[in-house]
């Protein structure tokens, strides 16, 4: 430890931007997709698209320049968390949501995997940010603590905008105050592991 404030168990949050003709590219490619993709408008919360836990949309369209860029970020990711690392890993399951006014994303984790990720297709930046929740609620009864934690942290909103983080923290997004329609594409990785093979 050094001398000042040290953090202790930080979790890696990660965030890239898309630019110039990558960011064309997916744009292009994941505007086409969502005119083919059926949505289900449960009449609660975000609008996703058909089977969305179930399936790998990003696959099944070969939405390349999408998943090249989510893969290169993965890699970063991990880079930055070990160095030139060989791990292995593979996207499992992808979907869209659509999130308009009034709506938004209760509380929740992807509980069995090792990154979860999101993509923004279309927001204007004020259609209801991504919010983590702090790990450590027992402590929010500490004075000191409570001040710097207690609404959870909100992460950037903007077109282009890839973030990853560990699967099982627990995130939700805030409500959709704008007549505006988020579009948001979503995303579970799982890491190869001993004893365990992702052909």
């Amino acid at each position: 430890m050094e001398k000042g404030l040290n953090h202790i168990f930080p979790l890696p949050l990660f965030l890239d931007q898309a630019e110039g003709s990558e960011y064309e590219l997916i744009q292009k490619e994941l505007t086409t997709v969502k005119s083919k993709l059926k949505f289900n408008d449960r009449g609660s919360h975000m609008i996703l698209n058909d089977d969305p836990f179930g399936s790998h949309f990003l696959s099944q369209y070969k939405c390349s320049h999408t998943l090249n860029f989510i893969n290169s970020s993965i890699k970063s990711y991990i880079n930055s968390l070990y160095g030139e690392s060989n791990i292995k890993w593979k996207v499992i399951e992808s979907w869209m949501t659509k999130t308009i006014t009034g709506r938004s994303s209760r509380e929740h984790s992807h509980n069995q995997v090792d990154i979860s990720g999101v993509y923004y297709l279309d927001t204007n930046g004020k259609d209801g940010s991504l919010v983590m929740n702090n790990v450590h609620p027992h402590l929010l009864s500490n004075a000191l603590l409570s001040e710097i934690y207690d609404g959870g942290l909100q992460l950037p909103l903007e077109n282009g905008i890839i973030m990853l983080w560990p699967g099982q923290l627990r995130h939700r997004t805030q409500v959709n105050e704008t007549y505006h329609e988020r579009i948001s594409i979503s995303f579970n990785v799982i890491l190869e592991r001993k004893g365990m093979s992702l052909n």
